[in-house]
């Protein structure tokens, strides 16, 4: 298989929930269960990108490389994560380390991803050699056509989804189906990040993925369950629970 590496970010600092990359699912916590499943796959490095000497150790100790602390700047709540990326490569590049033909982004705030998903989307994208990217995405639970114009008198018909408007059904369920994308995984060729190498700022913004040659796959929302606050990890430990 043509060469990958897995680049999980893990900053600390987070506001909502203080140390949540450390917080518990189950036995693991979520930095070391993305760590497990990115392992077992035996597709590539596992590399995790940190500014935290203690995530840095128990990264370690899990097994994924850690190749730097991140700098501060690159660390804020501010700075983007396509600015991590591009310090990882120049770091690369900087000790002469040849570049992985593909780049995975995998968070650790998605804990239910399958081992096969992953796999599955790599071996799509690298059979595929049009397109640079492949994202996940999944059903939307919030349609398109829910959105309304609050103004001194409402509007509909916000948006168009597959040529249709809200007024043309009377039924939700005749709806077209809506998706959203999904952090949960995105693969991309490293040659995509490589043009933007010499943007050193903080703030730089642009997707983590290539717009204009992507491809999906489909993920279920359970997949797709993000950890964003507290009552997020009560939730996910409470589904692990019922399952045992």
């Amino acid at each position: 298989m043509t060469s990958l590496t897995i680049l999980i970010p893990a900053r600390s600092g987070s506001t909502r929930v203080k140390n949540k990359n450390l917080q518990k699912i189950g036995n693991l916590s979520l930095l070391e269960k993305k760590i497990k499943i990115s392992k077992s796959l035996k597709i590539g490095k596992v590399v995790v990108t940190t500014n935290s000497s203690d995530i840095a150790k128990k990264a370690l100790k899990a097994g994924a490389e850690i190749p730097f602390l991140r700098p501060k700047k690159y660390s804020t709540a501010n700075a983007s994560t396509i600015s991590a990326i591009l310090h990882y490569l120049r770091h690369q590049k900087k000790k002469n380390k040849k570049f992985s033909t593909y780049l995975a982004i995998l968070p650790v705030t998605n804990p239910f991803l399958k081992k096969k998903t992953i796999l599955r989307a790599y071996q799509k994208l690298s059979k595929n050699r049009k397109m640079n990217s492949i994202i996940a995405y999944t059903d939307s639970i919030d349609h398109p056509f829910t959105f309304i114009n609050v103004k001194k008198k409402l509007k509909f018909d916000i948006f168009r989804h597959n040529g249709y408007v809200y007024s043309d059904f009377e039924r939700t369920q005749d709806w077209p189906q809506a998706y959203i994308g999904s952090a949960a995984l995105k693969i991309t060729k490293t040659s995509f990040f490589l043009k933007y190498l010499n943007e050193k700022s903080p703030l730089f913004a642009i997707k983590t993925f290539d717009l204009k040659k992507a491809m999906g796959i489909k993920i279920s929302r359970k997949e797709n369950f993000d950890i964003n606050d507290k009552f997020d990890l009560i939730f996910a430990n409470q589904f692990l629970n019922k399952k045992k």
